[in-house]
């Protein structure tokens, strides 16, 4: 049965529910305060960690697993259908150590990877040297009593996708299905009732059969009747874009929290940090002399890289650090999805697809109640 759906917000979340939706045989209208595909999504790194749904018990593995395991063939068909390469590519990712604190982080997460069968090697220093000559320096450290100073392991499911070129993949495809774009539009008022929903844009009402409101850090500024304003909090995180002539590491190198990753045309991504500023805009010289200091120690290469510009990001983030994802309670035709924190990106295909189940009345792919919207006012711990 074809309904009308209203989407609030044209990040990636929104935009791969369009498509999903459309896809579908429903007539979607997304409606964006700016232009599609910008703000936090367009800030994404693109870092794909790895995930696998056949092992996962957890509902956040099951999400993840279920978005790894749709990214290819999404990636796969935007290209196909859009003449957009949006970048994806298996390139794998190094994690390295070089504090007790990382090195305990490491063995945790080793162990949590060990128990979803994902691949988790560890591997000596001249190993790492002679596959990745960029950070033989750093890996080749020694301590005092001769014994290495890092340690590393590699993951060989790790992905990247190029964000700007995935969203603008994914709003073409989005168009091409007859999905509707209101942008420069902002939303102040929302209404739901059995018989219809409406959201009220730059004064005037859009009528439709169900609302998704996908708004991102901005989700608790939509509608005071969602009470979500306090739930969901923005986390800024800043990126330094660096290039070279051509790509001087084959794949990610995470060291904690911080990465680097390459393109394949020497454009070099330096991350990232956790900034709790509200809507504060911008970047600042501390946070990105930092980032670059730590890439450049990394890799000495790129102390010549040419410096292309910085950005930060808003990561939406909930009280659990779980997305919200489901239907608002006591609001008949009105749903959220938001809450993603670092991982919108990755995390949006499942999420398209588990909600689109649920729009359509469908068993979702997974189990959603974990992330059911207004968990925010339970005591009772979901993890």
């Amino acid at each position: 049965m074809n309904h009308r759906i209203l989407i609030v917000g044209g990040g990636v979340v929104g935009l791969s529910l369009a498509w999903e939706l459309a896809q579908r045989g429903q007539s979607v209208t997304l409606v964006e305060r700016d232009k599609v595909g910008k703000a936090t999504s367009w800030a994404a790194a693109g870092i794909l960690p790895p995930a696998n749904l056949a092992k996962a018990t957890d509902p956040i593995d099951q999400l993840r697993g279920l978005s790894h395991q749709l990214f290819p063939q999404w990636a796969r068909r935007l290209e196909s259908i859009t003449g957009i390469d949006p970048g994806f590519r298996r390139c794998g990712g190094w994690y390295l150590a070089d504090t007790p604190g990382e090195r305990a982080s490491m063995v945790g997460m080793t162990g949590y990877w060990d128990g979803l069968d994902i691949r988790c090697e560890p591997v000596d220093p001249q190993e790492v040297a002679r596959r990745e000559p960029a950070i033989a320096r750093w890996i080749g450290r020694q301590t005092d009593a001769g014994r290495p100073a890092a340690a590393a392991w590699w993951v060989p499911d790790e992905h990247q996708v190029r964000a700007p070129h995935y969203l603008q993949a994914l709003a073409k495809a989005c168009q091409q299905c007859g999905v509707t774009f209101v942008e420069d539009s902002t939303v102040d008022d929302l209404r739901s009732s059995d018989q219809s929903s409406a959201a009220r844009c730059n004064g005037q009402w859009l009528e439709a059969d169900a609302i998704v409101v996908c708004g991102g850090s901005w989700t608790g500024r939509v509608a005071e009747m969602l009470q979500l304003q306090q739930s969901i909090v923005p986390i800024r995180g800043q990126i330094v874009l660096l290039k070279t002539d051509k790509p001087r590491l084959s794949s990610i190198v995470n060291v904690g929290h911080r990465y680097v990753m390459c393109r394949d045309d020497g454009s070099t991504l330096i991350g990232s940090c956790e900034e709790e500023v509200g809507f504060q805009p911008g970047t600042d010289e501390a946070t990105l002399d930092m980032l670059r200091s730590f890439a450049i120690d990394l890799v000495p290469e790129l102390e010549s890289a040419t410096f292309v510009k910085a950005w930060s990001g808003y990561r939406p983030l909930t009280f659990d650090g779980f997305p919200m994802i489901g239907k608002v309670p006591d609001h008949p035709n009105l749903y959220v999805a938001s809450g993603h924190f670092r991982s919108g990106l990755h995390l949006s295909p499942g999420t398209a697809v588990a909600l689109a189940d649920v729009i359509t009345q469908q068993k979702p792919a997974i189990d959603l109640s974990t992330f059911r919207v207004g968990k925010q006012q339970s005591h009772t711990p979901q993890r």
